[in-house]
């Protein structure tokens, strides 16, 4: 496996932070930041393909938009999904493995408000939608945790925990992602999307090391939910 080099990181990263398996061998590496953000714009644009071959089959436009949710769930391995579950059972005080019910209705409200939000994106803009949706996700999960401490507590396979990334490749990250929101949904809105979704991970970082004295997978998680949902709703916007 070493001998990919540079990409290697990529190895790990889509082993972690999707449903990919293959190999086993990098199970216990640290995550690359920069890979775990970087995979979104496949994991988007897996989304809109299928999207798209849905509205070519003549579907509906609102079949495709939740097609395409449904396979952005996917291929995070439903990584965003769980985190904001458990975080709103934390938020509940439950600490049980089943989820509450404050959860259940938290997840139904969040992916129909992305449903809700593709569907009045005309459907020839969904490719960057999309590529755009799951960059700033993954972004505001990295981004927060470059503010706060290293999550010590991450034993699960999968999740989008990262290993803090230094300011000179934080400040890279932000502005690649920053130039695919912009050129999905407008300057303005483009603009709005990534600050939003920053001060929104910066909040729940404060949240979290006063609740739980530091970051966990879950707040990660609920960080990529937030950007996902911000960047779903201004492009309705427009």
């Amino acid at each position: 496996m070493r001998r990919l080099g540079p990409l290697y990181g990529g190895a790990v990263a889509l082993v972690h932070s999707t449903p990919w398996r293959w190999p086993d061998a990098v199970a216990d590496e640290p995550r690359s930041p920069g890979w775990v953000v970087a995979l979104g714009a496949p994991i988007g644009l897996v989304a809109w393909a299928i999207s798209a071959l849905a509205v070519a089959a003549g579907l509906p436009a609102s079949v495709g938009a939740i097609l395409s949710v449904a396979a952005l769930t996917f291929a995070s391995a439903a990584l965003v999904e769980r985190g904001l579950a458990e975080r709103v059972d934390r938020w509940q005080g439950h600490a049980t493995a089943g989820h509450g019910a404050g959860s259940i209705v938290a997840l139904v409200l969040v992916t129909a408000l992305r449903i809700a939000a593709l569907s009045a994106v005309h459907p020839e803009r969904w490719l960057a939608v999309l590529v755009a949706t799951a960059l700033v996700g993954r972004w505001s999960a990295v981004f927060l945790q470059a503010l706060g401490e290293p999550v010590t507590d991450d034993h699960a396979p999968r999740s989008l925990v990262a290993a803090p990334a230094p300011a000179w490749l934080m400040a890279a990250l932000g502005g690649a992602v920053l130039v695919v929101a912009v050129l999905a949904l407008g300057a303005r809105a483009g603009v709005a999307a990534v600050a939003v979704s920053a001060a929104v991970a910066f909040g729940l970082g404060i949240e979290a090391q006063r609740r739980d004295r530091g970051l966990t997978a879950p707040v990660v998680a609920t960080a990529a939910a937030a950007g996902e949902l911000v960047v779903l709703l201004l492009a309705s916007l427009g």
